[in-house]
Formats: structure tokens, sequence, C-alpha cells
């Protein structure tokens, strides 16, 4: 009885310790394979994901520089904020 206790105690301290783990959605790096699920999401869904250094967030109406940027983050989103595309430079 007082090994199964034991038992549960550490079955309930793994668990705790898998509950802080944090998976981080995105990249460091300019990937718009990694950013694909934000696609068809409100802009505002960018907040709390990594992303690189350089992120520019455009409307698709918006006037935009046109130097490139080999690892800006460009989001496109449309007159309602969704995300419709996600490029580099």
């Amino acid at each position: 009885m007082r090994m199964m206790g034991l038992m549960a105690l550490c079955l309930t301290a793994l668990v705790a310790c898998k509950g802080d783990e944090t998976v981080s959605l995105g990249s460091t790096k300019c990937d718009p394979d990694a950013f694909a699920f934000l696609i068809g999401q409100d802009k505002s869904a960018l907040e709390g994901v990594t992303t690189p250094e350089v992120v520019r967030v455009l409307s698709e109406n918006s006037a935009a520089t046109m130097d490139f940027v080999q690892e800006r983050l460009n989001v496109i989103h449309d007159e309602s904020g969704k995300i419709v595309k996600i490029t580099c430079g």
C-alpha cells in the first residue's frame, strides 16, 4: 500500500513537470513554412509566437518599401485583419 502511494506521488510529480514545458511556435529564422499555421487567423495571433528579429505586418493594399531584407518576416493580412500570406524579404 505504501509503495502504491509513493508511485502515485512520483507520477503526479512527473505530470506536473510535463505541464511546465513551453511549446514554442514559429521560428527565429524567416521560414514561411514555420508560420503557415497563422494563415487564416487574426493578426493578433502573432502575439506570443517566436519570430525573427525583424517582422513587418502589412495589409494587402499597404505601401511597402522595396528593400530586400532576407531575414525579415512579412505578415500580410486582409481588410478584416485575417492573415492571408507570409513571406520573407
